[in-house]
């Protein structure tokens, strides 16, 4: 039996030689120092200005369409209701987009995903993302940018209106890339238990196949974490309102639900949810709206139930966390994303994403302290007026 990953342990092990690398950004230097006491390089006051209003005031981006998915224009702050924990929480600002745009236009990160597929699905993939920039006559209405995660960790390149030249750095992110999927996996774990107090060894049933998956779950999860964190880092506002739709194409990471797996322990279930609330936040922050495109996943739970499910709601602690929970269709669901499932005309999809941004409503309210750090908050926005439907985020983990 293989035990799942522990992402507070885990990923300080296997993937700190694989930090994010930003295109176009000078590296820097690294000189051999003697070994001091480690300390915290102070936040800018920009930047403290900009994560103390964050952890106050929570911006949504709000998209509103009627029964034929026509976005529905012209309604008023007055239309709108914000819950939380289904109590209505006072509006503290309320622009409507493109009436009142927003200083520049969202922009828009599509992920080249070369860890969890085989080559031809990473080919077919590239060749759709390539279709979708070609078709906009090189002049893209959103400052575009490729993301790359592969076996070397994970890619971001520049921002680009000009469609050229997203082609052109998608072509020198990903080159010549070599994919190999856990079904290529041969090597062995080595059976490193204990012995017993006679001298035997234990059983020992090594399965190199849960241990790649859970080397993907791990690496795909910091990856979207360390891009969330790059992007909002890039932001030059204090208050960072600048929208970000992160496209992620195709199935996303694994479930770490396959036979073989032991049950999950305490100590499993606390490093999901902590990892569940690093990654939730770092997406909230950011303003990301996250959409899964030829998402075709089964998932683990009816789509007749998905509303009342963890992947829309969330988990609420740790007695609740599995790693489905951090699954890329749940995290899409709660961001106010979409996941689509189809496997045909993705580009079509990537340009469906993309409409989010061309128009929607942008509210924010200002929360109540945290009792405590991770604690869970549901949000639902209502508008009042009949034949329209709402998709916006439906779950933060506040801050204390």
């Amino acid at each position: 039996m293989f035990t799942r990953w522990l992402g507070g342990v885990f990923v300080g092990l296997v993937f700190s030689s694989h930090p994010i690398r930003i295109a176009d950004r000078p590296q820097l230097s690294i000189q051999s120092v003697e070994p001091q006491t480690p300390h915290l390089i102070p936040r800018s006051r920009e930047e403290r200005e900009r994560h103390s209003q964050n952890l106050q005031r929570l911006f949504l981006s709000v998209q509103v369409s009627d029964r034929s998915g026509t976005p529905a224009a012209g309604l008023k702050q007055s239309d709108f209701v914000i819950l939380e924990d289904r109590s209505p929480r006072a509006i503290a600002s309320f622009q409507s987009i493109p009436d009142h745009s927003e200083d520049e236009p969202a922009r828009v990160v599509i992920v080249l995903d070369t860890v969890n597929y085989s080559s031809g699905k990473v080919a077919h993939f590239r060749k759709e993302i390539e279709k979708y920039l070609k078709e906009r006559d090189s002049q893209l209405a959103n400052p575009t940018s490729i993301a790359l995660l592969s076996d070397h960790g994970v890619q971001l390149g520049a921002p680009y209106q000009d469609g050229n030249l997203v082609l052109k750095e998608l072509d020198e992110l990903a080159g010549n890339l070599h994919t190999v999927t856990c079904a290529d996996t041969v090597p062995a774990l080595i059976c490193s238990m204990p012995r017993s107090p006679d001298g035997s060894s234990p059983p020992c049933d090594p399965n190199p196949r849960l241990e790649c998956l859970d080397h993907l779950f791990s690496s795909s999860v910091t990856a979207i974490n360390d891009l969330a964190d790059e992007l909002v880092n890039n932001s030059h506002k204090v208050t960072n309102t600048g929208r970000i739709i992160l496209i992620w194409v195709g199935n996303g990471w694994p479930l770490l639900n396959e036979r073989g797996y032991t049950p999950d322990t305490r100590e499993a279930k606390e490093s999901f949810f902590r990892d569940l609330v690093t990654v939730s936040s770092a997406l909230t922050e950011a303003h990301v709206t996250l959409d899964a495109v030829a998402s075709s996943v089964v998932l683990p739970i009816g789509l007749k139930n998905i509303r009342e499910s963890f992947f829309f709601q969330g988990v609420p602690d740790e007695n609740h966390a599995i790693a489905a929970s951090l699954a890329l269709q749940a995290l899409a669901y709660q961001s106010g994303g979409m996941v689509l499932t189809s496997t045909k005309d993705i580009a079509g999809q990537i340009s469906r994403c993309v409409a989010d941004s061309q128009s929607y409503y942008l509210l924010s309210f200002d929360n109540s302290p945290a009792t405590h750090d991770g604690e869970y908050h549901a949000l639902e926005v209502k508008v009042d007026k009949p034949g329209l439907t709402v998709r916006t985020r439906t779950v933060y983990y506040a801050e204390k």
